[in-house]
C-alpha cells in the first residue's frame, strides 16, 4: 500500500490507492486504525470506524425536557441542544413525533451544511447532529435521546429527561 507521508501521526493514502477500498477499510473498522485519505495538496478525508466515531462523540449528551403543558393538556418534548420539540396528547405521542422531527432535522442540517456552518447557532449542533445521525435505529436513537432504551418506560417514553414546570 501507498503511504504518503511516513511521519504522520494516521496514516495517510492517496485518493488512487484508496479505490481499493477493502484493505482501508479493514484498518479503519476492524483494526480501528484510522486512515487519511489525500487528494492533491490540500483535501483529506478521514475514514473512521462507527464505533470510534460513537466514542469520540460521547461526551455530546443530549437533554430532553418534558413540559406538562397544563392548559391543553398533553406534553412537549424539546431538545436543547437542537432547539427542536414536539407535542403529543401523551407522553408516548409526543415521542414518536420527536423521533420523526429529529430524524427530518438531521436530514435537513446536512443538506443546508453550507448554510449552517457559518451560522454559529448551527455550528455548535454540529456534533450532537453527527451523534444522532450514527444511530441504526429506532433504538438508537431513543437511547440517545432519552437514556438507555432497555431501561425506559415505554408509557412515558424515557428514562432521563429532565420535568420542567
Amino acid at each position: 500500500m501507498d503511504v504518503l507521508n511516513e511521519d504522520a501521526m494516521i496514516k495517510e493514502v492517496n485518493l488512487t490507492t484508496a479505490r481499493n477500498l477493502s484493505p482501508l477499510f479493514d484498518d479503519a473498522v476492524r483494526k480501528e486504525q484510522p486512515v487519511m485519505i489525500v487528494r492533491g495538496r490540500n483535501e483529506r478525508g478521514l475514514l473512521l470506524s462507527r464505533d470510534r466515531q460513537l466514542r469520540l462523540l460521547d461526551v455530546y449528551t443530549l437533554h430532553v425536557d418534558v413540559i406538562p403543558e397544563d392548559e391543553v393538556g398533553g406534553f412537549t418534548l424539546w431538545v436543547r441542544e437542537l432547539n427542536l420539540g414536539e407535542y403529543g396528547s401523551t407522553l408516548l405521542i409526543a415521542r414518536e413525533q420527536l423521533l420523526d422531527s429529529v430524524r427530518s432535522y438531521v436530514r435537513y442540517y446536512f443538506q443546508n451544511w453550507d448554510l449552517f456552518r457559518h451560522l454559529p447557532d448551527k455550528a455548535t449542533q454540529e456534533p450532537y447532529v453527527y451523534r444522532l445521525s450514527l444511530a441504526k435505529d429506532d433504538d438508537e436513537l431513543i437511547g440517545l435521546l432519552f437514556g438507555d432504551a432497555k431501561n425506559a418506560d415505554p408509557s412515558t417514553g424515557s428514562a432521563a429527561v429532565a420535568v420542567a414546570g
